[in-house]
């Protein structure tokens, strides 16, 4: 179990490392996790400089309370986040949180992502959604918690699966992916941010027309379908 653990925690290291290398975040922002298994996922510390510490300071944290296993280090400020949506989605094995430039503008207005072409219907068959602003009572108390609850809360009221949407955005404060692993995590979360910024471009120079239902379900399938035949 040691040795699985370690695997783990040095995947979570890397990914969160490359969320800095790929400027999808900057100094000790965004954070991204791993699962081990159904009880206990690991994140990184809270406001560490990853130069400084080494895969081993991971923080494993147990999925039905919260709490860390062996560590003095504190967990990233949005565990809770992670942790009820590991609770909530079994399939979700990484997830990866950042303020990104283009996602957090689009946050910041309170504004989903419309699908405007195939680049976005490659891996989402719809909008982007966006959470809804949290009340004062769940900003106060347990806001991590809350947050990740508005995520459900969105998946649930558009009836859409973590697999046919790895990602949105979270009002006020910029998005959340997850996939098969933290490293897909985190390639959802640079993909969205692509999506997000060649939308605004889209915007800017006047969308003309609106992609048909037929071209969105045709890239969407060919890669995630169950006769797909896009990659090897």
């Amino acid at each position: 179990m040691k040795v699985k653990i370690n695997t783990h925690k040095i995947k979570c290291f890397k990914s969160n490392k490359l969320l800095i290398s790929k400027k999808l975040s900057i100094q000790t922002f965004g954070n991204v996790s791993q699962r081990i298994n159904k009880d206990f996922f690991v994140i990184k510390p809270s406001g560490v400089n990853l130069n400084k510490i080494k895969s081993k300071d991971m923080i494993v944290v147990n999925i039905a309370n919260g709490k860390n296993v062996n560590s003095k280090l504190k967990p990233s400020s949005d565990t809770e986040t992670h942790r009820v949506l590991y609770k909530e989605y079994l399939n979700i094995k990484g997830i990866a949180h950042a303020h990104t430039t283009f996602l957090t503008a689009w946050a910041q207005a309170g504004k989903k992502i419309p699908i405007l072409g195939t680049t976005h219907a490659d891996y989402w068959k719809s909008d982007i959604p966006i959470t809804k602003n949290l009340k004062k009572n769940k900003i106060k108390k347990n806001y991590e918690l809350n947050t990740g609850l508005s995520i459900i809360e969105i998946l649930n009221k558009k009836k859409y699966s973590t697999d046919k949407c790895p990602g949105v955005l979270s009002r006020f404060h910029g998005a959340f992916s997850w996939g098969s692993s933290c490293k897909d995590a985190l390639k959802n979360l640079e993909l969205m941010e692509f999506v997000a910024k060649i939308a605004l471009y889209t915007l800017v120079l006047g969308k003309k027309g609106k992609i048909s239902k037929d071209q969105i379900f045709k890239h969407f399938f060919r890669k995630h379908g169950s006769k797909r035949y896009y990659g090897q």
